[in-house]
């Protein structure tokens, strides 16, 4: 399944031809304020990343995904899963543009991406992190059901450990959709 369409959005694979409108994303400063100290986005580094999306796809059957807002053209964000290494965790990852933020934008799609997870590709568990002060990224892991656990260090870098069940995934969301193959 490659593309997700939620009563807003569209999820799609991400394309080379994402790349500006990615890293003009990941560049904002507020979003950089939440992303390690060594994480410092260029578009070679953006073009290695949606390289690796595509690999996870093609390897996994699973990945993330591109954001577009119905009604609008072009990438507006990003929503997915991934397996970290070495641990193999199913991680719950998204980004959006800051002229996008506080429209449930994200929340939408991350329902959307834990269905898939859940229904389509049976994981047991989904987790997600975040810096202790991303109070906005906790909040769409909470309404996504997803509860903390502990404090952790990933990628280098204090956060906060949030995780949902399988079992405990909730049918009752709002982000009904769509799989097109």
């Amino acid at each position: 399944m490659s593309e997700i369409e939620t009563e807003r959005l569209l999820m799609r694979k991400y394309t080379p031809d994402d790349a500006d409108a990615h890293l003009r994303i990941v560049s904002e400063p507020e979003f950089q304020r939440f992303m390690p100290p060594s994480y410092q986005p260029t578009r070679d580094r953006v073009l290695v990343a949606i390289g690796r999306f595509t690999e996870h796809w093609y390897q996994l059957g699973y990945g993330v995904w591109a954001l577009e807002s119905k009604g609008e053209t072009g990438l507006i964000g990003y929503c997915g899963l991934r397996r970290i290494l070495p641990t193999d965790e199913i991680e719950l990852l998204y980004g959006i543009a800051r002229e996008h933020w506080g429209r449930g934008l994200v929340t939408e799609a991350a329902h959307a991406a834990l269905r898939y997870g859940f229904e389509q590709m049976n994981f047991a568990r989904v987790m997600a992190v975040t810096v202790h002060e991303n109070m906005r990224s906790r909040r769409v892991m909470e309404k996504c059901g997803l509860r903390y656990e502990k404090d952790a260090r990933y990628f280098d870098v204090d956060c906060v450990y949030y995780a949902l069940n399988r079992e405990d995934f909730r049918q009752d969301n709002d982000a009904l959709y769509l799989l097109r193959p």
